[in-house]
């Protein structure tokens, strides 16, 4: 008899039990992923909700930013309107207020302008009544005029006689 000491063939088959029920579960595993590799149509409905996943995000994300820079962009063209209005308005109160002070001068030019011939013609009116002889200018113009009213009167009523005779 050996000193060797013989495993307990219980405590062999409990081990091999527990090896064989290790090797099942890997190769179920195995199968699994094989099988999972070799139905494409699954992989491809997995992929295309991927895909779909990654271009729904993308989409938001882009939309996102659209409206983010659409916002800014707004605001700096309201930001720049106003700007330009009011460099318009400012624009415009100045050329006012330099046509106002044109058109002031040039009023006052033409007063003085007037003045100026109204004395000039004053002036010639007197120089033309000293050259008149004293008779003429010394004689009343308003009978003269009453004189041309009348002369006037007595053709249009002539006139009229005639036309109702004729």
């Amino acid at each position: 008899m050996s000193n060797t000491e013989s495993p307990d063939p219980a405590d062999n088959v409990k081990e091999l039990r527990e090896q064989i029920d290790h090797t099942r579960e890997e190769l179920a595993q195995t199968v699994e992923e094989l099988a999972a590799k070799v139905d494409v149509k699954s992989r491809a409905k997995e992929r295309a909700a991927l895909v779909t996943a990654q271009a729904k995000d993308r989409a938001a994300l882009v939309t996102t930013q659209a409206k983010d820079k659409a916002a800014v962009v707004t605001a700096q063209a309201k930001d720049t309107a106003t700007i330009v209005t009011t460099q318009a308005k400012d624009r415009a109160a100045v050329v006012t207020t330099q046509a106002r002070d044109r058109a002031a001068v040039v009023t006052a030019q033409a007063k003085q302008t007037a003045a100026h011939g109204t004395q000039v013609a004053k002036e010639k009116t007197l120089v033309a009544r000293e050259k008149l002889p004293p008779a003429v200018r010394e004689k009343p113009t308003v009978p003269l005029a009453a004189a041309g009213g009348a002369t006037l009167l007595a053709v249009l009523l002539g006139w009229l006689i005639r036309r109702r005779r004729g």
